[in-house]
């Protein structure tokens, strides 16, 4: 495909050049430099980034922000699934084809020289493109009741990474991280919850501060009402959903269970989890197996249990909707639901040994075992290629 892409773009080029040349009117030429960005804008991550070493032409064709927003609307079309198996010292990054075999394509490794060398990097969100990572910051220098993280912006598809300003030393509780993007390209926010080492009312006061793409620094935007939970499920307390303009995340599984958000203005909220009835069983009601994802696009809650799945949808009036699905597959003793996240109508459970995926209108599951090694601190998102740069482009 590579060659033959090389092929029309090369004839398209020099379509473009015959215009040119020969005075013809603007609108074709446009017409016929539209129709080389189109092409451009299909091809694949990789194959641009050697493409645009071949002239000034090429290179200012593809290094603007016209260009990135085109291409990132083409990669849209076809999301995948960005997968990394095992938290470990390298973070090696694969692409799951959505709705395929379960298959995993090796798309790059990632180590930047500045990470923190005791530390491993773990993913915790993916956007346009780009994904937020998070590893320990380790300094012997500091006594323990440091807690920090180094917060990482990478590109898995050309290997670009951005380590964001420190931000300010927490205290007792390692910070909570979740990450926004707004409706420009360019613009992504990442909201960092800390602890101040201070109590207020036998209480540790916890603030937040947000990171701007746009201006590169942190805001300090006062007291949060909650702290993100710690599952033991996943590493760091990180874990989130970006969803209607607002991050989510679980704050409480006790009755009556609650969630954590904040909008791209910095307002925090605190809503519950959805209501069981008090005729149930306590293992039909919430369960530690209670996830937080996307689906037709809300937020969502996924709680499993032994027979079947709920998924419950929040509202637009702020009632959850619940829907009922079969949990028919062998579970193994003891392997639990790690994490999820979905995809359209598919819906991605990760275990200590295998790879689930639930076609929600087949009402099908599907699965493959990991590597060998099992599936160590797993992650997965929904990814789209994308040729941004770390800082979103701020000067494309």
């Amino acid at each position: 495909m590579a060659g033959t892409d090389a092929q029309r773009i090369k004839r398209v080029r020099a379509e473009t050049k015959g215009l040119k040349q020969s005075r013809a009117e603007p609108g074709d030429v446009t017409d016929a430099h539209g129709v080389f960005i189109d092409i451009l804008s299909r091809i694949s991550v990789k194959s641009l980034m050697s493409y645009r070493t071949l002239s000034k032409f090429w290179y200012d064709s593809i290094k603007n922000k016209y260009f990135a927003e085109l291409q990132l609307a083409q990669s849209r079309k076809n999301p995948s699934f960005i997968v990394c198996p095992v938290m470990d010292s390298t973070m090696r990054l694969y692409t799951m084809e959505v709705g395929g075999r379960l298959e995993l394509s090796p798309l790059n490794n990632i180590d930047p020289p500045e990470r923190s060398r005791e530390e491993y990097m773990f993913m915790i969100a993916s956007f346009n493109g780009l994904i937020c990572c998070v590893n320990q910051l380790c300094d012997k220098d500091i006594e323990s009741k440091f807690r920090d993280l180094q917060i990482w912006i990478c590109n898995p598809c050309t290997g670009e990474a951005l380590l964001l300003p420190q931000g300010t030393p927490s205290f007792v509780l390692e910070p909570s991280v979740g990450v926004a993007f707004g409706s420009d390209i360019s613009d992504y926010r990442i909201f960092r919850i800390f602890c101040t080492g201070n109590k207020d009312s036998g209480k540790w006061v916890n603030e937040c501060e947000m990171y701007s793409s746009i201006t590169g620094s942190w805001k300090n935007i006062g007291r949060v009402p909650e702290v993100p939970l710690n599952s033991g499920l996943r590493p760091y307390r990180s874990t989130h959903v970006f969803v209607g303009g607002k991050v989510y995340w679980l704050v409480s599984l006790e009755e009556p269970g609650k969630i954590l958000s904040v909008d791209l203005e910095g307002k925090f909220d605190v809503i519950n989890l959805p209501e069981y009835s008090d005729d149930l069983r306590g293992d039909d009601k919430i369960t530690d197996a209670t996830h937080l994802t996307i689906f037709q696009g809300s937020l969502s809650v996924v709680v499993l249990h032994v027979d079947h799945m709920d998924i419950w949808i929040l509202q637009e009036d702020g009632s959850w909707v619940d829907h009922i699905h079969p949990m028919d597959y062998d579970e193994e003793e003891d392997d639990m639901v790690l994490g999820i996240t979905s995809v359209k109508n598919q819906i991605l459970c990760m275990t200590s040994t295998h790879w689930w995926i639930y076609d929600m209108d087949t009402r099908i599951w599907r699965y493959k075992r990991g590597p060998r090694t099992g599936l160590v601190n797993p992650a997965a998102f929904p990814f789209t290629e994308s040729i941004l740069p770390c800082n979103g482009g701020v000067r494309l």
